[in-house]
Order: structure tokens, then C-alpha cells, then sequence
């Protein structure tokens, strides 16, 4: 019992929503039109993290929904890398 709860599924949720408000603070420093869609994206996700902390699933639907939620929250770091990138001056 004691290495499921080290290693387990509830570790890679603790690991998800500390990603998760990582990159939240990130988009809250972002101009505006980029951030309403980007904050959208990070509250769907949320709703994801919530449902995985709250109710009891079996292993295959956390399997499933752990993963998608990395995948989203991977989706919106490179849409924040880029838009910054796109952002930068240029320097010559």
C-alpha cells in the first residue's frame, strides 16, 4: 500500500497539477489576446486534474485521463513558447 501511494497514480496527479499551476502563472503574464485563449485551454484542462483528485476512477480511465492532460498541457507550453518567440524583437 505504501508504494502505491509513492509510486502510484495519485504521485503523477500531485506531479500534473503542480505543472499545471506552473504553467497557469505563465499564462497569466501573457498580453491579451493570447491569454483569454490560453487561460480557456488551462481551465478545461483543470477541470481534468479535478476530476482525477476527486472521484474515484479505475486504472484505465486515470491512465487515460492522465495522459491527456499531459498532452494538453504540453499543447499549451508550446503555444506560449512560440507566441513568445513570434513576439521577440529581432535583432540584427
Amino acid at each position: 500500500m505504501l508504494f502505491s501511494g509513492l509510486f502510484g497514480h495519485r504521485r503523477k496527479i500531485r506531479k500534473l497539477r503542480k505543472k499545471w499551476d506552473r504553467e497557469r502563472e505563465k499564462a497569466l503574464k501573457l498580453k491579451e489576446p493570447l491569454r483569454t485563449n490560453v487561460l480557456k485551454k488551462m481551465d478545461q484542462i483543470e477541470l481534468n486534474i479535478r476530476s482525477l483528485e476527486e472521484q474515484r476512477l479505475g486504472r484505465v480511465d486515470v491512465a487515460r485521463l492522465t495522459k491527456e492532460t499531459e498532452i494538453d498541457l504540453e499543447e499549451t507550453k508550446a503555444i506560449m513558447k512560440s507566441k513568445e518567440l513570434y513576439n521577440q524583437p529581432q535583432s540584427n
